[in-house]
Formats: C-alpha cells, structure tokens, sequence
C-alpha cells in the first residue's frame, strides 16, 4: 500500500497539517491492518514535525475506509462544504 501526503499550514491552528491526499492497499492486503499501520506512520511523521492535526477527504459511499477513519478516533467534519472549480469555470472568474 502507499500513503501520499502534504504538508499545509492550518491557520486556525497556527501550526502544520498533515494532509493526507491519498491512501491505497491492494485489495487483497484489506482487512489485514496495512491502511492502520499506513496511518500510524503517517501520525508519527505529524509528531515529529509537529501538526496540530492531520486531515483527509473520503468519498460518501466508502463505506469501509469510513469505518476505519472512525475506528481509529478520526473525526467527521460535516460543518464544512467541498468545493470545486473545474477549468470550464475559470475562464469566469
């Protein structure tokens, strides 16, 4: 599996996030703790250069990568709104 992530600078808290872009084990290496020993690096990498947190989209209907995030302690945050703007819309701006 691979985990590819950024570091951004959360205003909020005044200090590094860890975003987490992407997060991919083969399927038949599922259900076998890679995605958690995945995430625990990527937790231990946030330590070390100090982030005040890490964060990451999931899609609605992944519904077993869902139940991991929240497994783990990972937070849901539904009082925010993902938006995009595609190339066709920045001719407009």
């Amino acid at each position: 599996g691979f985990a590819l992530y950024f570091f951004t600078f959360s205003t909020f808290k005044a200090r590094p996030t860890l975003y987490l872009e992407d997060l991919f084990v083969r399927p038949e290496e599922r259900r076998h703790g890679v995605g958690r020993r995945l995430l625990a690096e990527l937790a231990r990498i946030a330590v070390l250069r100090e982030c005040g947190r890490m964060e990451w989209s999931v899609l609605d209907w992944n519904t077993p990568a869902r139940d991991l995030y929240l497994k783990i302690g990972a937070v849901p945050m539904d009082e925010w709104t993902v938006f995009r703007l595609t190339p066709e819309a920045f001719g407009r701006l």
